[in-house]
């Protein structure tokens, strides 16, 4: 049951959206979702900060009304929201001609300089561009799933590039926050670390969710503009999104500094699970109603079907690549594919366990990049028919992973928490996750333990033997594969009410 309750009623409370900016949503922009939903639920008025804006441009668009201008000033804003950051590809030529490639770069470079250049030291009140949500009379908008959390939503703050201001900041050698001017608020609460000095508000929150630029040579962001942003967390509270993350920050940037680490400025939270199933299954708590895949990625071979003795045998080896996954004959990798998420390891693993001779495949929903690392993965599948890499889901089609998969794996080499760990757990499905801290920590609440297993990542083989042990002892599950879809759902949705009315009580007691 949802916890209701004005504990923070009038308290107007703005959240950054650098995470929600981006192209794809994982683990930090489901804690922001996550976060504004529960302040929502405790009474507050909650706002959104983003660096979206783009000012009128074009014939006669400045000659429109001020009620004209704005609605189509902030569908700009919304559709940014809905469509998120993304680069261009690379042209043919830059892909063929190094010379391109070189021009491309300088090119950057040059841009980066005059961006510095320009940059906003400080943002005052007639910077920044407010709109509430409410004036927008049937917006499109809060209908796209991308955009669900608008509903939760006062309104809108743009200030203009104030994200790309604070990491180029955050790149010099002195640490010099951008300050900005947020006078009618009571609270910032960032999504992640910025590097930010805010003027005018009672209370400054930053959230914290890892140290792994510092720790993690591989990781593609820059270790001193990444320390900034850490150290720009010392003068708010802070939240941690694990007890191993909060340890790192004490020894590591706190001890740096020379400040206490007593000082009673800081939390540990946990956030709540990412899946979200509608309402009308879990409308009877006492009986659950199943929700057969509709995905594309699977097909569903219900065993009651008259035509399931077209198909072939569930244990027939995997000979050829298949567009297709059959349900509870896979396992399951959700997670971005860079390096610390140890996916190379992982196809390694599966390969050795030989489980495509017995018809499971290894479905891999991250995107693959240009890099190294990447290019590292793709050699293994073209040699693995039975790895499935499906790219970046969206969120009906990620329920039909989970709901249907025979376990989820995460041999992550250093995490902050880990989401997907958490929904696998949640739903009581088997879960062979790495020994990091995070994952110890998820281990060791509710009673994951029973479905979940934490292995070192030092040898594949020890993998490859997990992976055919929960194979073996869950052979048949795809037999019944309607009743364990209701009972993963069933027990999912009262895991997560919990979770979240923890969230929202742990938030109301560090807002008071």
């Amino acid at each position: 049951m949802n916890r209701q309750s004005a504990t923070l009623a009038g308290r107007k409370i703005l959240v950054t959206a650098y995470d929600l900016e981006q192209s794809e949503h994982r683990g930090i922009a489901v804690y922001t979702k996550a976060i504004i939903h529960c302040l929502r639920r405790a009474g507050a008025e909650v706002w959104l900060l983003t660096e979206f804006h783009e000012p009128l441009s074009g014939p006669g668009l400045k000659s429109l009304s001020p009620s004209n201008r704005k609605i189509v000033r902030s569908a700009r804003v919304l559709n940014s929201l809905a469509h998120g950051l993304d680069e261009k590809p690379p042209t043919l030529l830059q892909r063929k001609l190094a010379i391109a490639r070189l021009a491309k770069l300088w090119s950057k470079r040059f841009s980066l300089v005059f961006e510095l250049l320009k940059r906003p030291r400080r943002y005052r009140q007639h910077n920044l561009h407010t709109f509430r949500l409410d004036e927008l009379f049937d917006s499109p908008y809060p209908r796209m799933e991308r955009l669900s959390y608008l509903k939760d939503l006062e309104g809108i703050v743009c200030a203009p590039k104030v994200f790309l201001a604070t990491q180029l900041a955050a790149n010099l050698r002195l640490q010099k926050p951008v300050s900005i001017d947020l006078r009618g608020f009571d609270v910032l609460l960032t999504s992640c670390p910025l590097n930010l000095k805010v003027e005018h508000v009672p209370m400054f929150i930053q959230t914290v969710h890892d140290l792994i630029p510092l720790e993690f040579v591989a990781h593609n962001e820059d270790p001193l503009m990444f320390s900034h942003r850490l150290q720009a967390c010392l003068p708010a509270r802070r939240l941690f999104v694990s007890q191993s993350t909060a340890t790192k920050f004490d020894r590591h940037i706190k001890q740096a500094k020379q400040q206490s680490t007593s000082e009673p400025r800081q939390a540990v939270i946990v956030q709540p699970p990412s899946l979200r199933f509608p309402n009308w299954l879990t409308a009877d708590p006492e009986r659950v109603s199943d929700m057969k895949p509709v995905s594309y990625l699977l097909r569903n071979d219900d065993p009651s079907d008259n035509m399931l003795n077209e198909l072939p045998p569930m244990d027939d080896p995997i000979r050829k690549r298949s567009k297709g996954l059959r349900p509870f004959r896979y396992f399951l990798f959700n997670s971005s594919v860079e390096a610390r998420k140890n996916l190379l390891f992982l196809a390694q693993a599966y390969a050795e366990s030989d489980l495509s001779s017995l018809g499971i495949q290894l479905c891999v929903t991250g995107k693959l990049k240009g890099d190294d690392y990447s290019k590292a993965v793709q050699n293994i599948v073209q040699h693995e028919p039975g790895i499935l890499l499906t790219g970046y889901v969206d969120e009906s089609t990620k329920l039909d992973l989970y709901l249907n998969a025979l376990c989820l794996v995460s041999p992550s080499l250093v995490e902050g928490f880990g989401i997907p760990v958490l929904d696998g757990a949640c739903l009581g499905m088997p879960t062979i996750a790495s020994d990091c801290e995070s994952h110890l920590e998820i281990q060791a609440l509710q009673d994951f333990k029973d479905s979940m297993i934490t292995l070192d990542t030092l040898k594949t083989r020890n993998w490859a033997a997990a992976m055919q042990a929960v194979a073996g002892l869950n052979n048949n599950l795809w037999k019944n594969a309607a009743q364990e879809r209701q009972r993963r759902i069933g027990r999912y949705e009262k895991l997560r009410s919990g979770f979240y009315n923890q969230l929202q009580a742990d938030l109301e007691e560090i807002f008071n």
